[in-house]
């Protein structure tokens, strides 16, 4: 018990505890504190041994060596011990919400109570594995734009601070009446050097501000997720996201024996923008009102005529779970594919952006030389 006791992970624990919190409030999303891999790595593994007719405990010790000591190690050995001394899986990993989110506990416990743990198991593992490689997609496909703005970043701040004020006092020397674009440039040039300290201190502030009204404001948090729903393109690719999100998720805790109800409520917790939030709060009032469930979602306006129908279709005939991962794994293929057109047409964007910058800077540096020349040019 002495591990138990000096883990942070586990404050619930005690000699009289009850049974361990399995779902978070809606609105709070947990932090999870280990990377995706790993935890999709643990719960195939988990379901390959399940489905081999091993205990649960005797699984969780042998996964426990798989792991170098740490948070998640920590983890896993304490939810061994809970299950030990007659926990359920699902609650003794409902104990650990920064790492087993809820939807992850509501399915192992679906697959406790219909005996199908493996199965379930294997479903999880599955869908982790379709969030990881978006993911990781998306994040490479913006490493390269964030370089390219690094260094023209870099670039034009050492034009700014070196090659710029050189300029500007050959043309005091020479006492030459220069063009309002190069005006306009040696004063940004001496703006940067004499504050320096706010051109590197003001936009971490700024990200800081940001980052803090989002945590902590529901109001600033749903104007801006409403903000981005509004733009052009990148709206209709952040409602593909959710949608896609929605439909795989919902199917998968259908799927695995969740009821509607708490799956709904789960789906909402699962989802990142506010508005798609909401609708999944106005969806479950009316499903426990005996509204049907397509056209809850249709009522919300925040699902189109393909999703709506296709649940519909999935409540007529008994398949909505498997009408639902349809839908998921269409829009999943949908966004993927739009993100990397976007991100295609964004590179090339970028270096256009650079190439303007870096032109306007050599056209107002140089425009009084050539001025000059005419002028030598003329008196000759």
């Amino acid at each position: 018990m002495a591990r138990i006791q000096r883990r942070v992970a586990a404050p619930q624990r005690t000699a009289g505890r009850g049974p361990a919190p399995t779902a978070e409030p809606r609105g709070r999303r947990v932090k999870r504190k280990v990377p995706l891999k790993h935890l999709v790595r643990f719960t195939r593994l988990l379901a390959t041994l399940t489905e081999a007719g091993l205990p649960v405990l005797r699984n969780l010790k042998i996964l426990t060596e798989q792991w170098p000591p740490g948070r998640f190690q920590d983890t896993i050995l304490d939810t061994a011990e809970m299950v030990e001394e007659g926990q359920p899986l699902s609650e003794a990993m409902g104990s650990h919400p920064e790492v087993f989110d809820d939807l992850y506990v509501n399915m192992a416990r679906a697959g406790e109570a219909g005996g199908v743990l493996d199965t379930v198991l294997d479903r999880l593992a599955e869908y982790m594995e379709r969030s990881q490689s978006i993911r990781d997609r998306t994040r490479s496909a913006l490493l390269y734009p964030i370089v390219i703005l690094f260094v023209a970043f870099v670039v034009v701040s050492g034009l700014m601070i070196f090659v710029i004020p050189k300029f500007a006092e050959l043309y005091g020397e020479m006492d030459m009446e220069l063009p309002s674009i190069t005006v306009a440039l040696i004063t940004a040039s001496d703006f940067v050097r004499n504050y320096w300290w706010a051109v590197l201190v003001v936009p971490p502030v700024f990200v800081v501000i940001y980052q803090l009204a989002y945590l902590r404001s529901y109001g600033f948090r749903r104007w801006n997720h409403g903000m981005w729903l509004r733009l052009p393109i990148f709206g209709g690719l952040v409602k593909t996201g959710q949608v896609a999100r929605f439909a795989t998720t919902f199917g998968t805790l259908v799927n695995s024996g969740v009821p509607h109800l708490r799956a709904f409520e789960i789906v909402g917790g699962a989802l990142t923008n506010e508005h798609y939030r909401e609708a999944m709060a106005e969806v479950q009032q009316e499903v426990r009102e005996g509204e049907g469930i397509a056209a809850s979602l249709e009522g919300t306006d925040r699902f189109d005529d393909v999703v709506v129908s296709m649940v519909e279709v999935g409540e007529e005939t008994g398949e909505l779970d498997r009408m639902c991962l349809r839908v998921g794994a269409n829009y999943d293929e949908n966004y993927t594919r739009t993100l990397d057109v976007l991100l295609k047409l964004v590179e090339p964007l970028m270096l256009v952006c650079m190439a303007v910058i870096v032109a306007f800077i050599a056209l107002a540096l140089f425009l009084p030389l050539f001025k000059l020349l005419e002028q030598f040019g003329a008196a000759s």
